[in-house]
């Protein structure tokens, strides 16, 4: 096993996961980040049971009924199938019970402090424009620069999330969160910085075994880094009058 695959081993074994931080809520009931949790579990458990119904075998069954509505570069470029209409769709589909449990912990976490920040209205668009960033990067990569990824699909919220992500850091910089470090069974007081830095470490990791050439792998890196640099960009846009007055 080479260093670079012994590394992504052992960051992949490691997950972070958000327990609380010190931050009281001055907005109110979160509606907006629930709606979207509750859209996405509804929505997988839709086409769970769809699935169920199909005669072949169900992760077959699952694909087909996904596939159309996922991100595939190559339809989007030629304007075919949904078109630009899947960014959309594929935001909003998993790929099963534990990429979706695990995004929307995330999203339940960092969501509802950024829509503390801008309010259920803004943060929509905030999140919906986080989506588009992720699609727009990963859709330019793969189409375009690297055609023969052009033809696989994409689905999940993660480039979205990775945008609410980047805002929580950009907003609460110094804050800090208790993290339950799994597999390791204890909570440690960490930096918000420290879960950015994980996962783009991670991806910059698995990015470079693509160069290479020696693994085939199914993280979408660019949609990740789209949605990041989406956050970062367009956060300020988007915060309650209240909130950028005292940030001036």
């Amino acid at each position: 096993m080479s260093p670079l695959i012994f590394l992504i081993r052992v960051a992949q074994l490691v997950y972070l996961l958000p327990l609380k931080d010190r931050r009281s809520r001055h907005l109110g009931f979160p509606w907006m980040t629930a709606s979207l949790v509750l859209l996405n579990i509804l929505i997988h458990v839709g086409v769970t049971l769809l699935a169920l119904r199909r005669a072949e075998p169900f992760e077959e069954a699952a694909w087909q009924l996904l596939y159309p509505y996922m991100e595939v570069p190559d339809l989007i470029l030629k304007g075919e199938g949904l078109g630009a209409l899947s960014v959309l769709t594929s935001g909003f589909l998993h790929g099963g019970l534990w990429h979706l449990l695990g995004n929307m912990f995330i999203l339940w976490f960092f969501g509802r402090k950024v829509e503390d920040a801008t309010g259920p209205a803004r943060f929509a668009m905030f999140y919906l424009l986080c989506l588009f960033t992720s699609a727009l990067l990963s859709v330019a990569a793969r189409g375009i620069f690297t055609p023969e990824e052009a033809k696989i699909p994409g689905l999940g919220a993660s480039g979205a999330i990775f945008g609410v992500m980047t805002a929580y850091l950009f907003l609460y910089a110094e804050e800090r969160i208790l993290t339950l470090v799994l597999p390791i069974p204890w909570a440690f007081w960490l930096p918000a910085w420290v879960f950015i830095v994980r996962d783009l470490l991670l991806n910059a990791l698995v990015g470079e075994l693509v160069q290479q050439g020696a693994v085939f792998v199914t993280v979408n890196i660019f949609a990740h880094l789209g949605g990041a640099a989406g956050g970062m960009l367009f956060i300020y846009f988007f915060l309650h009058p209240d909130v950028f007055a005292q940030r001036r």
